[in-house]
């Protein structure tokens, strides 16, 4: 499979985005991680009941995960990984990609599931989340 010289540098922008996304998260770095969203970029999650829309919303939910590492008593620190990343294109200015994920922090293993995504670029623009969805894995016991 040949790829053009665009979708090579693509697929290593997105991936840089998706790193960026947990770093800055786990950092509490909320004001930076929210201008990686478009403006009007849709975000959803399991923990809301409705999709949050724009880079406001999305950032007062995940400031106040960063604030109190999810709501774990005792936990001082959260590290997002996230693994198997596949992209695909449906131009070179729209992509969709999928991953899994799993959250360990101080307490140990916390939470494990799955993105779903679709990036967008204006022109040479960079690369952003124009919607994310993330959904948990049932945890059993």
């Amino acid at each position: 499979m040949t790829m053009e010289a665009w979708e090579t540098a693509a697929r290593e922008e997105i991936r840089e985005l998706v790193a960026r996304y947990t770093h800055l998260g786990d950092g509490g770095r909320i004001d930076e991680l929210v201008m990686l969203f478009e403006p009007d970029a849709v975000f959803e999650t399991d923990a809301e009941p409705e999709p949050l829309h724009g880079r406001d919303a999305v950032g007062a939910l995940l400031g106040g995960l960063a604030e109190d590492h999810g709501g774990q008593t005792g936990q001082t620190y959260m590290r997002h990984n996230v693994s198997n990343l596949t992209i695909e294109f449906e131009s070179p200015t729209v992509a969709t990609g999928a991953a899994y994920w799993f959250v360990i922090s101080d307490n140990g293993l916390w939470r494990w599931g799955r993105y779903r995504d679709t990036y967008r670029r204006d022109g040479d623009g960079p690369w952003r989340f124009a919607r994310r969805k993330v959904r948990a894995d049932p945890q059993n016991g």
